[in-house]
């Protein structure tokens, strides 16, 4: 694994302060959003200046900017260059760094798969960062970045969010919650708890309950059931955390597995088993209270903010010394625009089927799906429509016997009859 040795902070290298950072949208809160809001907040409290820029803007970018942090949709509103460009996915890096040519950057890289996570090339970026082994693997294995450029910067919780748990962990679990972003494994997690007789719970998109603040609700939970930042959220709060998602079971959190899980951040690599309600029951019966108070304590230590931004502001004045010191800023024209070139050619729109636009297949995937699901839902509701109808036709003809036998029961010859009945069941006995 690549170590830095960062260079000295020369007075080149701590006279910067403007740092933009993108990211794709800034609507929902998902991993990346909720990274760059804490980015955002850790470096201004550092005392830089950050500038968030995305093209999609909601409910997170307005929080971003009610702490009185710059947020905008637009690169040209931004009057003054930043100094060092920060970027989240694969557009809006570009579009950063063909504004603001003169701007050293650094790449961060957040996902295995996912075409907007692809790495742009252009010789203006000077570094990468992989969020764990696991991305670390696609910069370098699969998209052929130099490896003495791609550095580990695990994901990390700002403390300062997490409000004091109200009381320690239950000896026995008493409550558990689901905190993913899938959710085709709910109803085994749910059959495994109440099993166990543990109390079962949702939150995020797993149960289409998404919060401002998890944290208010995750310091109030014994077990919970995550991957990637969220369940590294989970345990700063304090829970016990069973790595799981619909990909599949990692297992619990325990002191002997916290540096693997760290490694491959609670992730994809980590989900080796299936998910049943056996396997569940099985990890579930595993945990220990004072075990997992020290994994949160360890967590707490190794993985919040304050490390996290040591780290990245460090790789900040080492690019920015190289950048105005080591002659990296005379940047060949003819570089940047075989990079451009480069950059247009994969990325604007060709012809539908063309796999260079995999946003392109992407919607057509998304489109096809649409259309056979309305096909389907269109047949159940034919269905539906038909059972309807046979339900009342099968109610009408229950009515219509009910009055033929109410009729009889009322008839002078039921009543007239009622003693050879009578006789007949005697005999027949």
């Amino acid at each position: 694994m690549q170590v830095w040795a960062f260079m000295a902070n020369t007075d080149a290298a701590e006279r910067f302060q403007r740092v933009l950072l993108t990211n794709w949208q800034l609507v929902n809160r998902a991993g990346t959003e909720c990274a760059v809001r804490d980015l955002a907040t850790g470096l201004r409290r550092r005392g830089y200046r950050p500038i968030v820029y995305s093209p999609m803007l909601g409910e997170l970018a307005e929080e971003i900017h009610q702490l009185g942090i710059p947020v905008i949709d637009d690169l040209r509103k931004l009057a003054e260059p930043p100094e060092v460009i920060h970027g989240q996915h694969l557009i809006q890096t570009a579009e950063a760094i063909i504004h603001f040519p003169s701007t050293p950057a650094l790449y961060a890289c957040h996902a295995w798969q996912f075409w907007v996570e692809n790495p742009p090339r252009f010789p203006q970026i000077l570094a990468y960062t992989a969020i764990s082994e696991t991305t670390r693997d696609r910069l370098v294995h699969t998209e052929g970045i130099d490896p003495a450029k791609v550095h580990i910067v695990h994901n990390a919780v700002d403390l300062a969010r997490v409000p004091p748990r109200t009381e320690r962990l239950a000896r026995t679990i008493r409550r558990a919650l689901c905190f993913t972003e899938n959710k085709a494994h709910v109803p085994v997690l749910r059959a495994a708890c109440k099993e166990l007789g543990i109390e079962f719970g949702t939150l995020g998109r797993c149960g289409d309950r998404v919060v401002a603040n998890p944290e208010q609700e995750l310091v109030e939970y014994d077990l919970v059931f995550a991957t990637g930042r969220s369940a590294i959220e989970a345990l700063c709060c304090g829970a016990a955390v069973v790595v799981c998602d619909s990909n599949g079971l990692g297992g619990l959190v325990t002191s002997q597995s916290f540096a693997r899980f760290k490694e491959l951040n609670f992730a994809l690599r980590s989900l080796t088993r299936s998910n049943t309600a056996e396997t569940i029951v099985e990890v579930v019966k595993e945990y220990d209270r004072d075990d997992a108070e020290r994994v949160t304590e360890r967590a707490r230590c190794e993985l919040s903010l304050d490390d996290q931004l040591d780290l990245v502001t460090g790789i900040y004045r080492d690019l920015v010394s190289r950048w105005r010191n080591g002659g990296e800023a005379d940047v060949d024209p003819s570089d940047f625009r075989a990079a451009l070139i480069d950059f247009l050619h994969e990325t604007l729109p060709r012809m539908p089927a063309d796999n260079r636009w995999p946003w392109q297949q992407e919607r057509e995937l998304l489109t096809a799906g649409n259309t056979r699901l309305d096909a389907e839902c269109e047949a159940l509701r034919n269905e539906v429509s038909e059972l309807q109808a046979e339900i009342a036709s099968m109610r009408g003809q229950s009515t219509f016997l009910e009055d033929r036998i109410d009729a009889l029961y009322s008839s002078t010859s039921w009543r007239l009859t009622a003693p050879l009945r009578w006789l007949k069941r005697r005999i027949s006995a």
